[in-house]
């Protein structure tokens, strides 16, 4: 008789960060928005730490958080031909408690964070909503950053010239 036994090693299948998900929407029609001219990176982040480059189209994005830090910042950097000045960048800036915690043997310890406060410029940011504040691992968007858009107006018609 043959006895095998097995471990399960499939490991943790859930996301094993607590990263905020932002999504991106128009402040004058609440409506998702995709910007394909804009620049994420943190200030203040040690290396590299450009999170969405300019060039692609995206809806929304990662704002990793430090466990060892109380705050992180953001600064919006806009590469469309008028806006592309340091002047309007825009920042965003969150103080928050960070908290690890336990998940389960195959997963380990991660860090949670609650949000206790938020600042931002308003340059071209409207306004900023977080819709949840406890950030986990679940993948859900907590943050919405409404930016100033301007909707293409219809050309007015041309008054009639006399001859």
């Amino acid at each position: 008789m043959w006895l095998l036994i097995s471990c399960n090693t499939s490991g943790c299948v859930n996301n094993q960060n607590s990263i905020p998900l932002a999504g991106f929407y128009s402040s004058e029609t609440g409506a998702s928005a995709s910007l394909n001219s804009i620049n994420i990176h943190g200030i203040g982040a040690p290396g590299d730490s450009l999170i969405l480059a300019a060039g692609s189209p995206a809806t929304q994005v990662y704002l990793p958080m430090r466990s060892a830090y109380e705050s992180v910042s953001w600064c919006l950097s806009y590469a469309e031909p008028d806006l592309d000045i340091p002047e309007l960048n825009d920042t965003i800036s969150f103080d928050y408690f960070s908290e690890p915690f336990f998940a389960s043997e195959e997963c380990g310890a991660m860090y949670c964070y609650r949000i206790w406060r938020m600042n931002h410029t308003t340059h071209l940011i409207d306004s900023v909503i977080i819709a949840d504040s406890l950030i986990t691992n679940v993948d859900l968007e907590r943050i919405k950053i409404y930016f100033r858009t301007q909707e293409s107006e219809p050309m007015p018609d041309q008054p009639e010239v006399a001859e």
